[in-house]
């Protein structure tokens, strides 16, 4: 008996060894070679039986998972005062078995440096969780030694924007843009052009309007980036611009000054130009970028800026000028916001003519262009037509409301005959008087965010004029008996309202 237990220590020892040979071969060729036995408890670790009895468990990852360690460390009989075993016993087998497990055990392929290009390893604790910005601050006392400036740039909410403007990547344009047009019509926290008027420049030489000081804009976003993004908006202003005169703000410099009757027009005269539409790329983004100035020309403190800018002004009097309707219409309306702190220049220059030709050519044009249109609704557009029409007011949908009060303003411009036929029916004034005072909270807050709701407050002389004429016209609670058949109106003034 004694015998065999001799036998089987020695059969320990040989295979120890020999695993031991195996494992110092294994990290020498992967350049992390050791010499020592680690001392756990004041005695050599068995690294044999170590490795032997983690891979009966699942190995390194399943024993420290299910927090094994304290189990293996009472299976080596370390004395009592080693409290931690279990901590030593995780880390040498981390240091030295868990690369061999993976490799012999698991079937992995060692991706570390072979003998030829040993590669340096460090303890998982010397490794930086974060990274050390401070490092890279200077102290205002070692900048104003050694002469270095002290005024820093201040750090500006849509610089970001700005950059990736100037990118020109066609992602980051894109996605500035959609930003822009969702901070432009935000009501809370409205953009403030102040805080980086850059950004009303950068969106405008976006559309193919450059500022003058600003030459290399002009190269950059005209002529690199037209060949690399097959966009040209040069060419799509002189399309949509027929006035003669206004077509001069979009002629660039490098070509010679030609007539209204230039040999490039003649193929629109049998083919047009342009397919309308959203496969017109220069078309949706100089869309974009009108909408975003109409949006922020609402915000006071956007007026003054958008006035003052000479580039913001020339863009908006070619979408003025423009043969898109949707592109004319913002165009119309963003100068209409600005007219009020716009400060024009001496007669003599070129951008107070073009207003004032813009203002003639607005007044003296024929908008409506089919007269005769007209004259067809006001004889075959029947009463109950109108009846419809005034029944839809009672809805409790705002959009429909809105859209039912701009068909009857319409339609009440033509003449005697349509507005006879709405005061004809049945308390359409009362509706009509009604909705003075109707506060579109009542709708609910669902329906507010399909809309934008500008105040304006008259002032005070005004107030007074107007209010004793409101308070004459509206009928008292029991005036009016109902028709029969006849819904009732809604009550759309909300209690406690006059």
């Amino acid at each position: 008996m004694a015998n065999s237990t001799g036998k089987n220590l020695l059969d320990q020892r040989r295979k120890g060894q020999a695993f031991l040979d195996e494992l110092r071969q294994f990290h020498q060729s992967r350049g992390s070679p050791f010499k020592k036995i680690p001392i756990v408890g004041g005695k050599e670790l068995d690294l044999n039986a170590l490795y032997v009895r983690v891979v009966s468990l699942g190995g390194f990852a399943k024993v420290s998972d299910k927090n094994q360690w304290s189990e293996l460390a009472e299976d080596f009989n370390f004395p009592r005062n080693c409290s931690n075993a279990a901590f030593a016993l995780k880390q040498y087998y981390l240091r030295y078995l868990e690369k061999y497990e993976k490799v012999h055990h698991f079937g992995e392929d060692d991706e570390e440096a072979q003998p030829g290009n040993p590669k340096a390893s460090l303890p998982v604790g010397a490794i930086p969780s974060t990274y050390n910005y401070q490092q890279h601050v200077v102290s205002d006392y070692l900048r104003q030694s050694y002469g270095l400036s002290t005024d820093f740039a201040q750090p500006c909410d849509y610089n970001k924007l700005v950059l990736s403007l100037l990118s020109g990547l066609p992602n980051e344009v894109d996605f500035a843009v959609n930003v822009c047009t969702l901070l432009s019509n935000e009501s809370k926290h409205a953009m403030q052009l102040d805080k980086d008027p850059k950004l009303v420049t950068l969106l405008l030489a976006h559309a193919g309007v450059f500022d003058d000081s600003l030459g290399s804009f002009s190269a950059v976003f005209g002529m690199d980036w037209k060949e690399k993004t097959s966009r040209d908006f040069v060419r799509f202003w002189k399309e949509v611009v027929e006035d003669a005169e206004v077509r001069e703000l979009i002629w660039d410099k490098s070509s010679p000054a030609q007539d209204g009757m230039s040999c490039e027009r003649w193929p629109s005269l049998f083919h047009p130009p342009r397919n309308p539409g959203i496969s017109d790329m220069e078309a949706q983004r100089v869309l974009q970028i009108a909408v975003i100035l109409r949006n922020l020309s609402f915000e006071e403190a956007n007026v003054k800026l958008l006035a003052a800018n000479r580039t913001c002004l020339r863009f908006l009097l070619l979408c003025a000028h423009c043969n898109l309707i949707s592109l004319r219409q913002l165009g119309l309306d963003t100068l209409g916001n600005v007219a009020a702190e716009l400060q024009l220049d001496p007669v003599d220059f070129r951008t107070t003519h073009l207003i004032f030709h813009t203002i003639t050519k607005c007044l003296m044009s024929r908008d409506r262009k089919a007269d005769d249109n007209g004259v067809l609704i006001c004889e075959y557009v029947d009463q109950e037509s109108y009846r419809e029409v005034m029944m839809l007011l009672t809805l409790p949908d705002l959009m429909l409301l809105m859209a039912s009060l701009e068909v009857l303003y319409l339609l009440a411009q033509l003449g005697e005959i349509p507005c006879s036929k709405i005061a004809s029916v049945d308390r359409s004034i009362d509706l009509l008087v009604r909705l003075v005072s109707v506060d579109l909270h009542t709708f609910g807050p669902d329906a507010l965010t399909a809309v934008r709701l500008i105040e304006h407050q008259a002032s005070v002389d005004q107030a007074a004029e107007v209010r004793p004429q409101l308070v004459e016209q509206v009928p008292a609670a029991g005036q009016g008996a109902q028709a029969p058949g006849e819904p009732p109106p809604p009550p759309l003034t909300p209690p406690g309202r006059a």
